[in-house]
């Protein structure tokens, strides 16, 4: 019974079971039905996404510890990264808002680049992988939650209500942040759930030649 269900998918869109066939890199799988969009492969799909794991991790520490803005009013000046807004709002006993910004702006984004890169990594490197389907399970509860763009959008509506009154620096974390964000949507973009899954269901599934040669032995 797990062996058929395996074998079979589900048209998200009508429901119309399919039989899993061998797809080609580049290939479309479309429901005869409705026509959907069932699942598609991509060449250096899972390289893809490690690189740009990479390239968010190395982002993400300018990105929270550079300064995004400073602000100058009558010869003082104060800088601001995302850190010190969430302790900004605990020191205004807004606890639940800096809660939020830390777990949405911070933790939640760090982690989906750890997942990424270690999902990738180890199906790229065929290490042992004994967390992937945990791995693979929390990304995918994770996808959209990250809400750093949110967050840059309130920055670039305090310059533009601020550029007036006082003298306004943008900072390195800003542009950090910016890059950080666009890497994450690429990552979010080139995340194959389907060709990822397939990979880890060979990955962990055991070599033949090497069963059979333990056995001989």
């Amino acid at each position: 019974m797990q062996q058929a269900t395996q074998d079979v998918t589900a048209c998200h869109e009508c429901d119309l079971l399919i039989a899993r066939l061998p797809v080609a890199t580049g290939q479309d799988v479309l429901c005869p039905r409705c026509n959907a969009r069932l699942f598609y492969t991509t060449a250096n799909g899972t390289e893809r996404v490690m690189a740009l794991a990479i390239a968010g991790l190395i982002l993400f520490l300018p990105a929270n510890m550079l300064p995004i803005l400073t602000l100058k009013v009558l010869g003082q000046s104060q800088s601001e990264i995302i850190l010190n807004s969430a302790l900004s709002l605990f020191d205004g006993d807004l606890f639940l808002v800096a809660i939020l910004i830390l777990l949405f702006a911070i933790v939640v984004p760090l982690l989906q680049l750890l997942l990424l890169f270690y999902i990738s990594s180890a199906l790229h490197f065929h290490w042992g992988g004994r967390l992937l389907r945990l791995a693979m399970h929390s990304y995918q509860h994770l996808r959209g939650w990250g809400m750093l763009e949110i967050y840059l959008l309130g920055t670039l509506v305090s310059i533009i209500k601020l550029k007036d009154i006082a003298q306004l620096e943008i900072g390195l974390g800003l542009y950090c942040l910016a890059a950080l964000i666009l890497i994450i949507t690429l990552s979010s973009i080139m995340f194959n759930p389907h060709q990822l899954w397939h990979q880890i269901h060979n990955h962990r599934r055991p070599n033949p030649d090497k069963s059979k040669g333990v056995a001989d032995a």
